[in-house]
């Protein structure tokens, strides 16, 4: 008698023991974070270069459970775990955790991925058996941001070649981009065109957007070129020693960007210029001897160019072989 008891007692325990073994293979955590994304500014002093997500943990299961929580921003977002790394969850219930995410200066414009994890150490006061983690994704973009600097060598000097406008030479605003993406700058040069054209004179630009790439810079070029069918008005132009003429102005420029509803942080959005402008009938010019070039343009008269002189020629040829032809 006293031995079949001692079996059944043995029997019963290694049921119990079986049964419990068995429950604590089910070791199991959820998680879910909100917002599923999130937008941050990367310029200096912005406001907007931290914020707040919400993580909830839960514990489905029948037994008390030891939970680590971390984080990994992309390599590029810095993560705060506000309430820790470890908590205990009851059976059966939930707590939320506080995560800060923030970004640092100058980080590039792109859509990340951050990652939150959740990973059961312990289940009923003991390590699981079973490996049970949830991880989690929410996307992390942080916005474009345009900072850019224009400069000049002073002045701004173009040569206008009345027999082959082709030939007119350029001059160029040199832009940094200091923004965290590839920006598209254009020149506003209206006001120049209003001061230019009293003299009869244009003012273009060969290209019209100018893709720079981040930490690159570009140089936008501007030619200067006489108005069509019409006579350079010189006369308030500076007269030289050598009896040319130069016209010098000041101005300014607009700088500005395709993008009208990006953030703009230290931009030169309107840059003051001074302007010399020289004009010559082509681009074999004499030089003074200080440097300056000599224009042979009279101050009202149009060019006549070589043609019309190779013409006069032809024609006093032609009349002199007739007068010998005659005699």
């Amino acid at each position: 008698m006293k031995v079949l008891t001692y079996v059944i007692a043995c029997l019963m325990i290694t049921t119990l023991l079986s049964s419990t073994n068995a429950q604590m293979q089910s070791a199991q955590v959820d998680i879910s974070c909100t917002p599923e994304e999130i937008f941050l500014d990367s310029f200096p002093d912005s406001l907007n270069n931290t914020t707040i997500v919400n993580c909830m943990l839960s514990n489905p299961t029948s037994y008390e459970e030891k939970v680590e929580f971390n984080g990994s921003g992309d390599n590029v977002f810095g993560i705060d775990l506000i309430d820790g790394d470890e908590f205990i969850i009851p059976a059966g219930e939930s707590i939320n955790v506080n995560v800060s995410i923030f970004v640092a200066e100058g980080t590039t414009h792109a859509t990340y991925s951050l990652i939150f994890t959740a990973t059961v150490t312990e289940l009923g006061g003991m390590p699981p058996v079973n490996v049970a983690e949830e991880s989690v994704n929410i996307l992390g973009t942080v916005n474009q941001y345009e900072s850019y600097e224009a400069s000049y060598d002073s002045p701004l000097s173009f040569t206008v070649v009345l027999s082959n406008q082709s030939q007119n030479t350029l001059d160029s605003i040199r832009v940094t981009n200091n923004g965290n993406y590839d920006a598209l700058i254009s020149i506003n040069y209206g006001f120049i065109s209003d001061v230019l054209r009293p003299h009869n004179l244009s003012i273009s630009t060969p290209v019209v957007w100018n893709i720079i790439a981040v930490d690159g810079n570009s140089s936008i070029q501007l030619v200067v070129g006489s108005l069509f069918d019409a006579t350079l008005n010189t006369s308030t132009w500076e007269t030289l020693q050598n009896g040319s003429k130069r016209l010098n102005l000041s101005s300014s420029v607009g700088i500005v960007s395709q993008l009208d509803d990006v953030t703009c942080y230290q931009c030169t959005q309107m840059l003051d210029v001074t302007l010399e402008i020289f004009v010559v009938e082509s681009l074999i010019d004499q030089e003074t001897n200080d440097g300056e070039t000599v224009v042979s343009e009279s101050s009202e008269v149009p060019f006549v160019g070589f043609l019309a002189t190779l013409s006069v020629f032809m024609l006093a040829v032609v009349f002199i072989n007739n007068e010998q032809e005659v005699l």
